[in-house]
């Protein structure tokens, strides 16, 4: 790869056979990996019964992932998630069943994302592969399908902002803090349909975990891919962002950041968690793509260790996938948990889109550690839900509603 272009223009010049790339322009690439989740595999299914095809090239490099669905609700989705294991097992692609864990969360841990590469995913959250500098992009299901057929797919070379992240965070403030505050702060206009090259000792002494967390929600951003920069855990072969040839810089200082919430309706509407003291909250969800690994499961269970979850709340806590459900048992962390009164469920995407419970009633509030609060995101559109790290989250859960944040709580 050519180091003298952002780090997008050298991963697509690679994957296209030209020399350099330049942002604006229309290139068609080789593409590494193509998966799909169970939520739209009926989409691609009926495109390919549409068009009456029955094979795929290298089913060797498509997975499917049933995640959205573990839990299964009604007769109605048993049927198409039934319908969906069909149809990856005629063509012979690799199946990742219920339980297995999020898509997003097993691609990083199946080293799916690998740095340089090119991945296509049916679900938006697919820019998590940032976190080891895939470019990992998330697409609906005629690109996917196409992807599926050729191993090939186009894109729009994207120009490159540069986010230079100044400072440090006390240990309160997590990934999923800076995410919110930067949102409250830029909103989506300087990021749309950017790549954004994350520098700074911040991103830098990340763990793999919560680059990942902070990964995730670049497409929250309007983003079109993220790259982290090389820290603790990261693999090899990751290059270094080089700000001369950004398109734009953001200089985003973190040292006297405090935890967030966002509010309903939107991650855009995040503000310092002390403006959120005495607010009583019914339930609370921690997992998602954006906070449902090992790392998060550790602090949750530190905060809760011997004392219990407050009486009027309804507390739900579902792994990212089997591996990390498997290490939190050994560690001794869903003993914890349980024992302080968590609900702790299978691996998957659980109740983050609202098709699996447990499903909000009407006037609830729900602070969940999701990567998005939209009306309606948890399945019921009376609901009010409010996003944070899951740190704050168990505080909240042993408080019933949100204390008072000091620097070292």
């Amino acid at each position: 790869m050519k180091s003298n272009q952002p780090i997008v223009n050298q991963i697509i010049a690679s994957h296209s056979g030209n020399n350099q790339v330049l942002a604006g322009e229309l290139v068609t690439v080789d593409v590494d990996y193509v998966y799909v989740q169970d939520g739209n595999s009926p989409t691609v299914a009926k495109l390919f019964k549409d068009y009456q095809l029955t094979e795929v090239p290298e089913p060797d490099k498509i997975g499917f992932f049933f995640d959205h669905s573990v839990l299964v609700p009604d007769k109605t989705m048993a049927k198409r998630v039934n319908e969906a294991m069909e149809f990856a097992k005629k063509l012979g692609i690799n199946i990742y069943p219920r339980g297995a864990g999020i898509s997003h969360v097993i691609a990083l841990e199946n080293k799916i994302f690998k740095p340089g590469n090119i991945v296509l995913g049916a679900d938006s959250h697919t820019c998590t592969g940032g976190a080891v500098q895939s470019l990992a992009l998330g697409m609906g299901a005629s690109d996917i399908l196409v992807a599926m057929l050729t191993g090939q797919t186009w894109l729009k070379v994207p120009q490159t902002v540069h986010l230079h992240i100044n400072g440090m965070t006390n240990k309160n403030v997590r990934a999923k803090d800076v995410m919110l505050a930067l949102l409250n702060t830029y909103g989506q206009t300087p990021f749309l349909y950017k790549s954004i090259e994350v520098s700074g000792e911040w991103a830098e002494k990340l763990t793999l975990d919560e680059a990942a967390s902070f990964a995730s929600m670049a497409v929250e951003l309007g983003a079109k891919c993220i790259f982290m920069p090389d820290g603790q855990g990261r693999p090899e072969g990751l290059l270094k962002a080089d700000i001369s040839f950004a398109d734009s810089v953001i200089d985003f200082s973190v040292s006297d950041l405090t935890p967030y919430i966002a509010p309903p309706h939107s991650p855009l509407y995040g503000k310092p968690v002390n403006d959120f003291v005495g607010v009583k909250f019914d339930y609370i969800f921690i997992g998602s793509c954006t906070n449902s690994r090992l790392e998060d499961i550790k602090e949750v269970a530190e905060v809760v260790e011997g004392k219990v979850i407050h009486p009027d709340i309804h507390c739900l806590l579902t792994p990212g996938s089997k591996s990390v459900y498997l290490q939190a048992i050994e560690a001794g962390y869903i003993d914890t948990l349980i024992r302080s009164g968590v609900i702790v469920t299978p691996p998957g995407c659980g109740a983050c889109v609202g098709t699996q419970g447990t499903i909000p009633a009407d006037g609830e509030k729900v602070l969940s550690t999701m990567n998005r609060n939209f009306k309606g995101r948890m399945g019921n559109g009376n609901a009010d839900i409010f996003l944070c790290s899951p740190r704050t989250a168990a505080i909240v859960a042993l408080n019933g509603t949100v204390p008072v944040f000091s620097g070292d709580q």
